[in-house]
C-alpha cells in the first residue's frame, strides 16, 4: 500500500533512510515525528498462512524461553488478574501467564494457530481488536509482542488498547529496535527491518512519542537481543554474536516496554 500520510502524526513529508538492493521497498523517515516506516508496505493476511504455526512449534524451546522472560518482567509490575495476549500465536505466553496465576486469553488471526491454542483450554478470538467486543477496563495486563510494527494505524490501535486496560493495569510491548548496534552495522541486511510486512520501525524515542501521544507512560524499558535465526551461515552467526554484544552495551536489537495509562 502507498498511503503517504504518516499514521502517527499525519504529516506527508518524508526523507529516505534506506533502500534495499533487491526489493522495491524503502525505509523512510517522517519529517514530522521522525518515526521510520516502510514505503510501500504490505497489508499481509496471516489468517491462512500454513507455515506460521509450524514455525513456533518447531522452535518451541526458544519461544517458550522468550515467553518466560516476558512473564518475569510482567511479574515485577502485576502479580495476577486478567491477561490478554494480542497475536498469541500457538499460546506459549498464555501458558506461562496461566501457570503464573493469571487468567489468560488471546487474540490470534491465524486460524490454525487459534485452533491449536483453543485445544489447550484458552479463550481465543479470531478478529481485529476493535471487533472483539471487550468491555472497558477489562484487563490487568495486555501483551503486544512484535505486533505494533505490523499495525497500519497505531494511534487507533493503541486507543483501543487504552480503552480495555484497567487504570491500574499495564501493557507490555516488544518491537525491533532500529537504533541497535546490529542495525547500524548491517544496514539493509539487518533482519529486524522485516519489509514489507513491518510497516513501522521504532527506537526508544519514537516509542516514547507514540505511547505519550496515546495516553501511556513508560514504567520500564529494556533493550535486549533475542536473535533467533539459527543458521550455519557465518554472516548470521556473526550477527547473533554482535546482537548479544549490543544488548550488553544497552544497544540491543529489541525493545521491551512496560507502560501504564496516564
Amino acid at each position: 500500500m502507498t498511503d503517504k500520510r504518516c499514521g502517527i502524526c499525519g504529516v506527508e513529508n518524508y526523507r529516505r533512510h534506506l533502500r534495499f538492493r533487491v526489493r522495491k521497498e524503502q525505509v523512510v523517515i517522517c519529517r514530522g515525528c521522525h518515526t521510520y516506516r516502510t514505503f510501500p508496505y504490505s497489508n499481509t493476511d496471516y489468517s491462512e498462512q500454513e507455515f506460521y504455526c509450524e514455525h513456533y512449534i518447531k522452535n518451541e524451546k526458544l519461544f517458550r524461553g522468550f515467553a518466560r522472560s516476558l512473564i518475569e518482567i510482567v511479574l515485577r509490575h502485576k502479580k495476577n488478574g486478567r491477561f490478554l495476549d494480542i497475536g498469541c500465536a500457538v499460546g506459549f505466553l498464555l501458558e506461562e501467564a496461566r501457570s503464573s496465576g493469571f487468567k489468560a486469553e488471546g487474540i490470534e488471526l491465524n486460524k490454525k494457530a487459534a485452533e491449536f491454542v483453543r485445544s489447550k483450554g484458552f479463550d481465543v478470538k479470531e478478529c481485529a481488536l476493535n471487533e472483539c467486543g471487550y468491555a472497558e477496563s477489562s484487563f490487568d495486563v495486555i501483551s503486544l509482542n512484535h505486533i505494533l510494527e505490523h499495525v497500519i494505524e497505531p494511534n487507533e490501535f493503541l486507543k483501543g488498547i487504552r480503552d480495555i486496560v484497567k487504570n491500574t493495569g499495564i501493557i507490555i510491548i516488544g518491537v525491533p529496535n532500529h537504533d541497535s548496534l546490529v542495525a547500524k552495522l548491517y544496514k539493509s541486511k539487518w533482519y529486524g527491518w522485516g519489509v514489507p510486512e513491518h510497516v513501522w520501525h521504532f527506537d526508544r524515542g519514537s516509542m516514547q512519542n507514540l505511547l505519550s501521544k496515546n495516553g501511556f507512560q513508560i514504567k520500564e524499558l529494556i533493550q535486549n537481543s533475542q536473535y533467533y535465526a539459527f543458521s550455519k551461515s557465518l554472516r548470521k552467526n556473526t550477527m547473533a554474536v554482535l546482537a548479544g554484544i549490543g544488548a550488553r552495551l544497552g544497544a540491543g536489537d529489541q525493545l521491551i516496554i512496560v507502560a501504564q495509562k496516564t
